[in-house]
């Protein structure tokens, strides 16, 4: 049956160009999904024994031994990272965190895309995310990408993807806060 043998060549075409042109919209009620920090208190046995009168003075030396605080770095992650994090999320899928990777924009454009090529279901990128995963999991598609910078500016840092299976494309990535975002000027190339 040759319709049998061209659906998984298409399926994975397909899902090549959702891949290589990516998505990008706001984190959910700023969320943000390169954030790693967290809080570990320490146990009452690793703090020392302090007697009242002893707080007063141990709080003024810290004061004068305090140093500066350095500004934190504009970007928390990569651009490369930010990208790593946005097709890890998609495959899993978690839309949230996905979805929270691509510029409205991009969302919009691939939306459109998929629709036109008669995609059913495909409304936003919750079910646009939902269905490439399933799609991705179905044929047993790993996320194996090379990554390199093809240009730094002052707004966007352009990253060229290649995929395990050959796809290839381009992924601008636009600072949003402590993350990067695949912006609608990324493309699939081949």
């Amino acid at each position: 049956m040759r319709t049998r043998s061209l659906a998984p060549a298409a399926l994975v075409s397909a899902l090549a160009l959702v891949v290589t042109t990516a998505c990008t919209s706001p984190g959910p009620s700023g969320a943000d999904p390169g954030d790693t920090t967290s809080v570990v208190s320490p146990s009452p046995s690793d703090s020392p024994t302090v007697a009242p009168d002893d707080v007063e003075t141990e709080a003024a030396a810290e004061d004068d031994a305090a140093p500066e605080e350095e500004p934190a770095d504009e970007h928390g992650e990569t651009p490369e990272e930010s990208f790593r994090a946005w097709l890890a999320a998609s495959r899993v899928p978690d839309v949230e965190v996905a979805c929270g990777y691509l510029a409205p924009e991009l969302v919009e454009r691939m939306v459109a895309e998929m629709t036109s090529q008669g995609w059913p279901g495909i409304t936003d990128c919750a079910s646009m995310t939902t269905t490439t995963a399933g799609l991705y999991a179905a044929v047993g598609d790993v996320p194996d990408v090379e990554i390199t910078v093809r240009e730094e500016r002052a707004d966007a840092t352009v990253l060229s993807v290649v995929y395990g299976g050959g796809d290839c494309g381009s992924a601008v990535m636009a600072p949003a806060g402590t993350r990067w975002v695949v912006t609608e000027q990324s493309e699939e190339e081949c």
